[in-house]
Formats: structure tokens, C-alpha cells, sequence
């Protein structure tokens, strides 16, 4: 199966709390949510952009990993999407050091042969009056499009590119299979957090909520309520956790069927991630270890009728 990522590749600067260099790495959700669906066994085929000095050592590493950047994702005149990063825990300071083009329609038009779709912009690259509308259009072979809101949030003050978050968004979800949400986004999106706010956007016709708050796991799937409690983790980098659960969630799902299994698979990745203790790529763990994880899980998820 081949799924679909639209989503900048970014190249990060990740400080610790001490201000401390972690790692300078190859970021985004087509590399955490890509190397996690390569894990599945999954193809994986990008929608993305960058720029002319995106650095080859990278592209080879992504095509090691059989992610391949082709001519039309490189930019002629935009730089590659650069962040830095200040990490402490499972909080982190961003700041916007450069945006690459948006990603064009055209990219959509040419997938024709992927069987579900993962929606995850970092800084609005994937226009929703076109691009993502054309994701919704071209649903993929197994009708699944998972949208994680992340990058629809955030705005870039244009002096010092310092991140803030929208406290309202106003997105067309008809279409979108799978919504996955932390607290912030909930409240933006469907103007509730919580169990109300989930419920919220299944009204707008969302199959499944993934929705997250510190160490628990939410699912709202038809009339059942689903969650996980995950340990205390002490790790030094938490980014790409988002992007490790939903790329977990939609693989599980759509190769399962199983809304159960696909939620203990989307908290067993995020669990084997964080243990690593690692930072940037080298957290991603592999799948035998994500599928130990999730396999206990199911034995302690808790769920209830809504």
C-alpha cells in the first residue's frame, strides 16, 4: 500500500532546555510520518517543496529510507522551510527561520496511485481553498484522509519569526476521514476541548477524532469513546511525536480495520519513540518494538459509550 504525505520537509535547529544543540536534522511530517509508514510497510509518496539548499546527504538519506524527492518538490527561488526549536520536554518554542513555496494543486493531480492520504502543513503550505481541497477530491484507493491542523494554527510574527498560535480556525473538514488534535486545536477548530470538542467535529461529518492531552490518548470513533494513559517519559526531544501517533493511527487503520488496534498502534508508537530518549530522526522506532507496545495497550485501553 502507498500513502500519500502533503507537508513541507523542514531542516531543523533543536535546542534543549539549557539551550544546548541537540540536533540539527531533517524534520517535518513527510520524514517522522514517512520513516513511521515505510516501518508499516508502506509506500510512501510525497507532496511537499523545498529548497536548492536542501542538502544531498539528506536526500540520500530519504531514499535510503525509499522516500524519494522528485524535480517538481524543488523550489527555483524559495528556500527550504527552516525552524528552530526549543525543546523542554513535551513543550517546545518555535521560531520560523525560512518558508519554502506552498505546495501546488498540480503535485495532487499527478498521486493518482495512493491508497489514503496524511495531511500534516507546518506553516500553512497546504492551501485549503485548493490544495487540500484537491486531497479531498482524490481520496485515495482506500477512501482515508487524515488531517493533523498543526500548521493551519501557526502564524510567524514576520520581525523575528517567533511562532503563536490562532486561538480560532475556521477549515471545510467534509471530506476529511480523521482529525488528530491536541488541546489548543480542539478549542480552535470546534470551539470545545474534551470529549464535547471531539464530539463537535464528528458532527461535521469526521470519522474518527484523535485527540491528545498530556499522557492520554483519546479516540472518538461512532458512538464509542476510546483512551489511553501513557507513563511519564523523561525525554530530552519530543518533536515529531504528533507526527509519529497520527502516521501510526492512519497505517494501522487503514491496513486493520480495527479503530481499537489502530489507536493502541498510534500510542505504542508514540510510547517506543519517547523511550528512545533520542533526538530528531533517530527516535523512530522500529516496528516490532511499536507493535509490542501496542499490543499491551490493548489489553488496558478504556472505552465507554457516548
Amino acid at each position: 500500500m502507498k500513502i500519500g504525505i502533503a507537508s513541507h520537509i523542514v531542516l531543523d535547529t533543536i535546542r534543549g532546555a539549557d539551550g544546548r544543540i541537540v540536533a540539527e536534522s531533517m524534520g517535518g511530517p513527510p520524514c517522522y510520518c514517512g520513516l513511521v509508514a515505510r516501518r508499516f510497510g508502506f509506500d510512501v509518496e510525497l507532496a511537499t517543496m523545498v529548497g536548492a539548499d536542501f542538502p544531498e546527504h539528506e536526500r540520500n538519506f530519504l531514499r535510503e529510507n525509499r522516500i524519494t524527492l522528485r524535480d517538481w518538490h524543488l523550489s527555483k527561488s524559495a528556500p527550504t522551510t527552516r525552524f528552530a526549536l526549543e525543546s523542554d520536554g513535551y513543550s517546545r518554542r518555535l521560531v520560523l527561520q525560512a518558508k519554502c513555496d506552498p505546495i501546488p494543486e498540480s503535485q495532487i493531480r499527478e498521486m493518482k496511485s495512493v491508497d489514503c492520504w496524511l495531511v500534516s502543513p507546518v506553516i500553512d503550505e497546504v492551501p485549503a481553498g485548493s490544495t487540500l481541497e484537491a486531497i479531498k477530491k482524490n481520496r485515495g484507493k482506500k477512501n482515508f484522509v487524515m488531517l493533523d491542523p498543526q500548521g493551519y494554527m501557526r502564524v510567524a510574527d514576520p520581525a523575528g519569526g517567533r511562532i503563536s498560535i490562532k486561538e480560532r480556525l475556521d477549515l471545510d473538514l467534509a471530506g476529511v476521514t480523521a482529525v488528530k488534535a491536541d488541546r489548543e486545536e480542539l478549542l480552535a477548530l470546534a470551539g470545545a476541548e474534551g470529549l464535547e470538542g471531539m464530539k463537535a467535529l464528528q458532527s461535521r461529518g469526521v470519522e474518527f477524532v484523535l485527540a491528545t492531552e498530556h499522557r492520554i490518548v483519546h479516540l472518538l470513533h461512532k458512538d464509542m469513546h476510546y483512551w489511553i494513559k501513557l507513563k511519564e517519559i523523561d525525554t530530552p526531544d519530543s518533536t515529531g511525536a504528533g507526527d509519529i501517533l497520527a502516521a501510526a493511527f492512519a497505517c494501522a487503520w487503514v491496513k486493520e480495520k480495527d479503530p481499537v488496534w489502530a489507536v493502541c498502534f498510534s500510542a505504542g508508537a508514540l510510547k517506543a519513540a519517547l523511550e528512545t530518549r533520542a533526538a530528531g530522526l533517530a527516535k523512530i522506532p522500529e516496528y516490532r518494538k511499536i507493535e509490542t507496545e501496542a499490543s499491551y495497550y490493548y489489553n488496558t485501553v478504556g472505552f465507554k459509550g457516548v
